[in-house]
């Protein structure tokens, strides 16, 4: 049976009533607490939370800014930037839009800062516009640039330079993200009670994570937003002193004995169910620094505390996730310069979820056959270059909507959006013509004898329910392309879901 404490309470006031009137006559002598020292502990406190929340908005913006760095670093941008027309821009940015999450706005732009196709939409406001030809100009800004002149558009922009292999300044990629991400990071870290607000290098207030305006009286925490213009400050009321309720019981501490020995027995009780329930918030956390953390679903003893435990189990479920996230920064492989396991998972999921409503993208599965023996013959320097060769072969023969990725080992990914199915066949079949040819065109790589086998499946949510069933079967794909021929050739094999009939084939027939 679950505990009371509004009963016990009640017991207890009408216990105590007696001795606090004794008690606050004796205390009205006693040196009241020292308050200050509380009021100091809690100035440090507030000072560390604002210094923290300033470097979480940093690490978030900063990863926008890697991300948008590295779209703008692949050469595909660069050759749309010099060769592509307008349409072909404004796909691009409308494919980059839905493929980024928290994005408002994305579009292309020339060297000298013009927008390439229709900025309304583009959803590029005129102010944004005036960045991105500043920024162009190599005038100086307050970047990253807040905008919130249209009520339910409140945006801050990243914009980034686009080079030609040559060094060439070919244009700009700009990003607009909602300022909710940004919210919902201080929302994240904020404790009871606790109110943020954002301004710009002007002073103007663009973010607050309350609609109430805080009140005066509550002192304010002001710290700059590393490496931007931003200020963040933090309004936290200051507590209570609780020191002085102990220090008036110690001076009657005689009279209080005689009451406790009434209550000791269901101070015991108490104690023991708030410790058990106590003993599940620390079990909890410390799951959380361990990364192991599973949520119970045992009753609490205590039922007060029945509706708190679960929220505090959330909230730190929800602090493990996004550690998790905070350690996994990086979305490239740092060998082959493609994307990484972890940003392939994202797409992975994203797409098989898009297809609900869009058509279903291809996914490609190519292991390198032999790989282990290379290495053990020519040692992992040589392997290494095959797999930067091999990478650069996949980045050569996929456009600038497609996406490619090293799953790890001698493994990639090719996810091929909106491959008309006629075209399926004659893109695999180049494709495994071209590697044997051209994994020996260096002259470092001449003595190769690697191979690829390639399985293929649909990322089709009508076909496969989880992301992972469409990864399953481009893996049994190609499996089945390693076992269905002994020639020193690349092959490749279709999953039955994508073809009546399973396409095969190898660098010499199909």
């Amino acid at each position: 049976m679950q505990l009371s404490i509004s009963k016990l309470t009640t017991i207890l006031v009408i216990l105590l009533i007696a001795v606090t009137v004794i008690t606050t006559a004796a205390g009205i002598f006693v040196v009241r607490s020292d308050y200050q020292l509380l009021e100091d502990r809690h100035t440090t406190e507030a000072r560390d939370a604002v210094n923290n929340a300033a470097l979480a908005i940093h690490n978030q913006v900063e990863f926008y800014q890697g991300i948008v760095q590295l779209i703008s670093s692949k050469p595909e941008v660069a050759n749309l930037l010099d060769f592509g027309d307008t349409t072909e821009m404004t796909d691009w940015s409308s494919e980059l839009r839905q493929l980024l999450p928290g994005t408002l706005g994305t579009a292309l732009a020339s060297p000298t800062g013009e927008v390439h196709g229709d900025v309304m939409r583009q959803r590029v406001g005129p102010a944004c516009v005036v960045d991105i030809k500043n920024l162009s100009k190599g005038t100086a800004i307050e970047y990253p640039p807040l905008h919130t002149d249209v009520a339910g558009m409140e945006h801050f922009n990243i914009i980034t330079q686009v080079t030609s292999p040559d060094g060439e300044k070919t244009g700009a990629v700009f990003v607009s993200f909602h300022l909710d991400v940004l919210k919902e990071v201080l929302l994240n870290l904020s404790a009871d009670g606790d109110h943020f607000e954002l301004f710009d290098g002007r002073g103007h207030l663009h973010l607050s994570t309350s609609a109430v305006n805080p009140v005066t009286s509550i002192p304010a925490y002001k710290v700059r937003v590393p490496e931007t213009s931003w200020q963040l400050v933090l309004y936290r009321a200051q507590p209570k002193s609780s020191n002085v309720i102990a220090r008036l019981v110690s001076v009657d501490a005689a009279i209080l004995v005689l009451v406790s020995l009434a209550v000791v027995y269901m101070i015991r009780r108490t104690m023991s169910a708030f410790s058990s329930d106590l003993s599940r918030v620390h079990s909890a956390l410390q799951s959380v620094l361990d990364g192991s953390y599973r949520p119970g679903s045992q009753p609490t003893s205590i039922k007060e505390t029945g509706a708190l435990l679960p929220q505090i189990e959330q909230l730190a479920l929800r602090l493990q996730e996004t550690n998790h996230e905070l350690r996994q920064q990086s979305l490239s492989d740092p060998l082959t310069n493609v994307f990484n396991r972890r940003y392939f998972d994202l797409m992975l999921a994203h797409l098989h979820e898009q297809s609900r409503r869009q058509p279903a993208s291809v996914l490609v599965i190519i292991d390198l056959n032999d790989f282990k023996l290379v290495n053990d013959r020519k040692g992992h320097q040589f392997g290494d270059l095959v797999l930067q060769h091999t990478a650069k072969f996949l980045c050569d023969r996929v456009r600038t909507t497609d996406l490619v990725a090293r799953l790890g080992g001698d493994e990639f990914a090719v996810i091929l959006n909106s491959m008309a199915p006629e075209m399926l066949d004659h893109w695999l079949s180049v494709t495994a013509r071209g590697y044997d040819a051209y994994v020996r065109q260096p002259p470092e790589l001449r003595d190769a004898e690697c191979q690829i086998s390639i399985g293929v499946s649909l990322i089709d949510a009508a076909v496969y329910e989880s992301p992972q069933d469409a990864l399953h079967a481009a893996d049994q794909a190609m499996y089945g392309a390693k076992q269905q021929s002994t020639e020193k050739s690349s092959r490749y094999k279709v999953a039955n879901e994508l073809s009546p009939a399973p396409l095969t084939g190898t660098s010499g027939t199909r």
